[in-house]
């Protein structure tokens, strides 16, 4: 799996992943006629890319691959070109999606397995703004025949995708779990205590309080970065297999003074003799 943060503010947008990697294939088909898939996983994975010109940033979570390319190699080989106007951009993002669709579909038609199973990632994707500082954000789900896109982080703030419940009760002071399990010793509904913690009145949750308008590009780092190592960690010591884990590659895209993605990778490729 993947813990996957994305951090936007008024002029960055910020990519945090670790390195675990699952992967899924088949390997035949089982005696009552499903396909017999089999699980993976590495651990020095970079699941974050941007394509030829710098220009639109991507981040993987879930399954890693399109079809039979990584998905960060089929944004790595994309030429991503600056858009005049939102209309124009919105065109370009479809045909993306539709090609990855395609891809997807391309390599699934080939195996007796149905649609619903069909295997895909979740991508994060950014890329500037049309006309003015700042930038866009996008999640596309391509589990399934087709793919389900959204823009998202409108304003600025915070984005977490793969497994991320520990990052994600720093965020909102709360877990799914504990809330239900509280809402059982209480005789209480737990659609209403849900609703109460996800919807607070006259009251901010630790994410709320925080200024992402102005928050400087290293703390964008800083706090993107932190989030993937505390749901790193914190599997360490939690019962059950880990699903992150591995160094934390960043990556920022910048839409000030001119657009351009900066790598920060957490590990390099070296000889195993130096590790």
């Amino acid at each position: 799996m993947t813990i996957a943060v994305a951090v936007k503010t008024g002029s960055f947008v910020v990519f945090a992943a670790d390195s675990k990697l699952t992967t899924v294939g088949i390997a035949g088909i089982n005696p009552n006629g499903t396909p017999n898939f089999v699980e993976q996983t590495y651990d020095n994975a970079t699941k974050v890319a941007h394509d030829r010109n710098g220009l639109l940033m991507a981040m993987v979570a879930g399954h890693a691959s399109i079809g039979e390319i990584a998905a960060t190699d089929f944004i790595a080989k994309r030429i991503y070109s600056l858009q005049p106007n939102v209309a124009t951009q919105d065109q370009d993002f479809s045909t993306l999606v539709t090609d990855m669709v395609t891809e997807k579909q391309r390599y699934w038609s080939q195996h007796n397995v149905p649609q619903a199973q069909w295997l895909g990632p979740t991508l994060l994707l950014a890329a500037p703004q049309p006309g003015g500082v700042g930038a866009r954000v996008w999640q596309v789900d391509l589990k399934g025949a087709g793919a389900q896109s959204s823009e998202i982080l409108l304003q600025g703030g915070v984005r977490l995708e793969g497994t991320y419940d520990s990052a994600f009760s720093l965020l909102y002071g709360f877990q799914s779990e504990v809330l239900a399990r509280i809402a059982a010793q209480l005789s209480l509904n737990p659609q209403n205590v849900f609703q109460a913690a996800s919807q607070p009145q006259g009251w901010l949750r630790p994410l709320e309080k925080m200024n992402f308008a102005v928050m400087p590009l290293q703390d964008a780092v800083d706090l993107a970065f932190f989030l993937a190592t505390v749901q790193v960690e914190m599997e360490r010591f939690l019962p059950g297999t880990p699903a992150c884990g591995g160094p934390i590659d960043v990556m920022v895209l910048h839409t000030v003074p001119d657009p351009r993605i900066q790598f920060i990778p957490g590990k390099e490729v070296h000889h195993p003799r130096t590790s």
